[in-house]
C-alpha cells in the first residue's frame, strides 16, 4: 500500500521512552515542507508491516540513538557556554573581584532590570547581617533601614550600612519626606 510519506521519509526515531511509537519525517516534494507522521509499533497493523519493509528495527534503533547523542551533545555545550560565560579555563572567574564591585559600583544602571536584582540582593545580604539584625530601635538605625530600603545604587546602600559598622550619621533634610541631606563618616 502507498502512504503519503513512501518513498519521502528524511528520518525517523522511537519518539517516546516505551519505544512503541515512531516519529516519521518526510519532506513533500511539491512544496518542500518537513512533515511529521506517527506509527504505533504494532505488527498487526498494515501500516507499520509497510514502514519495517523500507526500515528495519535496527536502523530505527541506531537513528534514535544518533538523535539522543546530537541532543545530548547540543545540551552539553549549551551548559559549557552557560557556565564558561565569566570563568577561564580553571573555573575561575575571568574578570578579578574588585573589578567586579568598581564595576557594579560605577556602572550601575536603574534601568537594568539584572542590576536591579543584584541590588535587592545587596539590600537583603545587609539586612541579613548580624550587627543590622541586632541594632535596636533606636531611631538612628531605624532611619538607616529605611535609608537602605529606599537606595537607588549600590553606593547608598553601603552608605546606609556604615551606620551599623563605622558611627556614621545620616543627617536628615525633611523627616516627613524622608529627605537625606547626607552621610557623615567618621574619620579614625
Amino acid at each position: 500500500m502507498s502512504y503519503l510519506w513512501t518513498d519521502k521519509i528524511t528520518d525517523y526515531y522511537y519518539s517516546n521512552p516505551e519505544l512503541d511509537t515512531v516519529a516519521v519525517l518526510w519532506t513533500d516534494p511539491d512544496d518542500g515542507l518537513t512533515r511529521e507522521h506517527y506509527i504505533l509499533v504494532d505488527e498487526a497493523d498494515e501500516q507499520w508491516r509497510d514502514f519495517v519493509k523500507e526500515v528495519s528495527y535496527e536502523d530505527i534503533d541506531k537513528r534514535t540513538k544518533v538523535r539522543h547523542e546530537e541532543f545530548r551533545e547540543q545540551f552539553r555545550d549549551a551548559f559549557r557556554d552557560w557556565s564558561g560565560r565569566n570563568q577561564n579555563n580553571n573555573g575561575e572567574s575571568s574578570e578579578p573581584l574588585e573589578d567586579v564591585i568598581v564595576n557594579f559600583i560605577n556602572d550601575f544602571d536603574i534601568t537594568d532590570t539584572g542590576e536591579k536584582e543584584q541590588l535587592f540582593k545587596l539590600k537583603l545580604k545587609i539586612f541579613d547581617q548580624e550587627v543590622v539584625k541586632n541594632s535596636g530601635t533606636d531611631d538612628k538605625f531605624k532611619t538607616a533601614k529605611t535609608f537602605i530600603r529606599k537606595s537607588q545604587n549600590p553606593i547608598e546602600v553601603l552608605l546606609g550600612y556604615m551606620v551599623f559598622t563605622n558611627g556614621a550619621e545620616i543627617k536628615m533634610a525633611d523627616i516627613e519626606k524622608f529627605e537625606v541631606e547626607g552621610v557623615y563618616i567618621p574619620i579614625k
